[in-house]
């Protein structure tokens, strides 16, 4: 086994979902246990919940602000500093294992197609800054009072930066690129046009 398999993302969440079975799950508990994966292992963490068909009362905002801060820290190089409060919050342990889960079997179908590639896109600093500030803008739209349905979106564009971020694969940076493309898109037309209006034209578009 090679070292990308044995810090595969699929074995992280498994290790995560388990965390579960001791104790109550808190940021800080979690950041402990991924120390080595950095910041973009806990956007990754922070918005694949945001893709689940579950509603999050109350966690949209913190989660959407954590992820900004995150993503900025990527950015600059700068190390986040978050209040102990917010690191000592309870996490629903239903929802860590929920969304591990799922993460799981999303992973263990894609997880072979994912892999290193492209390096001067990943190593290019002007794209791996890009990629943070586009984690930022995307968590500040997750912390927004917007229509439900629309926490999707941004959710998908900060997953899928995370993952290129963490596994160096500068393809999917790119594609990472495209979704904060259809977020731009999305939310500069939401205020216009309206969310059922966007809705439609999605549906004719599909």
């Amino acid at each position: 086994m090679n070292v990308h398999d044995e810090h595969s993302l699929s074995r992280e969440f498994q290790e995560i979902e388990d965390l579960c079975d001791h104790g109550s799950m808190t940021l800080q508990r979690i950041i402990d246990h991924i120390h080595g994966r950095g910041e973009a292992m806990l956007t990754l963490v922070l918005a694949g919940p945001f893709l689940l068909p579950i509603p999050l009362p109350g966690l949209s905002i913190p989660f959407g602000v954590l992820i900004a801060i995150f993503g900025f820290s990527l950015s600059t190089g700068w190390k986040p500093w978050l209040p102990k409060t917010w690191l000592n919050r309870n996490i629903p342990e239903d929802l860590i294992r929920r969304f591990c889960r799922t993460a799981r079997k999303f992973l263990s179908k894609v997880e072979r197609f994912i892999r290193p590639r492209y390096g001067w896109v990943h190593k290019n600093r002007v794209f791996k800054g890009g990629a943070g500030t586009m984690i930022t803008i995307c968590g500040a739209l997750l912390a927004l009072p917007l229509p439900p349905g629309t926490n999707a979106p941004p959710a998908a564009a900060i997953v899928c930066l995370s993952v290129a971020l963490l596994e160096g694969d500068g393809l999917l940076l790119m594609v990472g690129y495209g979704l904060f493309a259809f977020n731009a898109a999305f939310f500069t037309l939401l205020p216009i046009v309206g969310y059922e209006a966007i809705l439609k034209i999605l549906s004719v578009g599909f």
